[in-house]
């Protein structure tokens, strides 16, 4: 009966349809003509946004202008098998240089891929695999890297799944690897009973600090929070965030955002994956008006 009940109210909450009223107040949305099921989002030193299509081995970086109208370039992700691989987020790590998120239908694994841009593809280079025992919690099949930000030769991982038991304690692995080492694992509280984090983007101070964006969802659950994570060898393992928005009651579960990158001028763009299941209409970014965040 109970997994009925739950099924019942997931189905209505996905019935809804987003509310269009506060949804124009809080962002734009920009259609984008690209493959379906776009995953990860990144902004690079000269304002552009790359993501990436989870099944279409392709990259796209995104140039919006003043009245915020997308041009594209495609970039084919090559020299390397992905046919088990879903991609699921992107990083810039600057001088051409990204770093790629993936899930796979095996269990227990988590896969970075470094990659170079050359000419008109990004060409995988290596690869960095992490394990349950490195993110601290047993991984499903087509969990891992849903998330990713870096910097030169530092990369953050957040990872689809939680530990923890019970509403208060929930908490999602989020792994620091520097120089291709993994060198610490934080526990970033959920605010949710059910919500994983879909995306991930930061930046980094001169002292080692870096100011986190993520997005937790899981059906109705969509919220942005930041959190901080502290210089090496400082501060504690596990991070409580702060939330910025609560998109629940706006979106309704229509908008399965999964990719968040933090813009120069301090806007917040979202990156919305139509494809779950069955296609489900645009490709589309969500650029967020300041006076949406606190």
């Amino acid at each position: 009966m109970k997994r009925v009940v739950f099924a019942l109210l997931v189905l209505g909450c996905r019935g809804s349809n987003v509310d269009k009223e506060r949804a124009s107040e809080m962002f734009t949305r920009v259609p984008l003509a690209t493959a379906p099921g776009l995953s990860g989002l990144a902004s690079d030193e000269h304002g552009g946004l790359w993501t990436i299509s989870e099944r279409g081995n392709r990259a796209y970086r995104i140039t919006l202008d003043a009245a915020t109208r997308p041009s594209l370039e495609t970039f084919h992700i090559e020299g390397h098998d992905l046919s088990d691989l879903d991609l699921e987020a992107i990083a810039d790590l600057g001088g051409g240089k990204f770093a790629v998120g993936t899930e796979g239908r095996v269990p227990g694994v988590a896969t970075v891929l470094l990659a170079e841009r050359r000419a008109a593809a990004l060409v995988i280079t290596s690869d960095l695999v992490l394990s349950n025992a490195d993110v601290g919690i047993e991984m499903a099949a087509n969990h891992g890297a849903e998330g990713l930000c870096g910097a030169g030769d530092t990369i953050v991982v957040a990872i689809e799944g939680a530990g923890g038991a019970g509403p208060d304690a929930r908490w999602a692995p989020i792994v620091r690897i520097e120089n291709a080492k993994i060198v610490r694992t934080h526990k970033l509280a959920l605010t949710t009973a059910t919500g994983k984090i879909s995306a991930l983007d930061c930046t980094f101070a001169a002292d080692g600090t870096i100011t986190a964006w993520a997005i937790e969802r899981h059906f109705e659950v969509t919220k942005v929070v930041t959190f901080t994570l502290p210089p090496l060898g400082q501060g504690d393992e596990r991070i409580t965030p702060t939330v910025l928005i609560d998109l629940g009651t706006v979106l309704n579960s229509q908008l399965n955002l999964e990719g968040i990158a933090h813009l120069a001028d301090g806007r917040l763009v979202a990156v919305v994956d139509n494809q779950w299941k069955t296609l489900k209409g645009n490709s589309e970014l969500l650029v967020f008006r300041p006076s949406a965040l606190p």
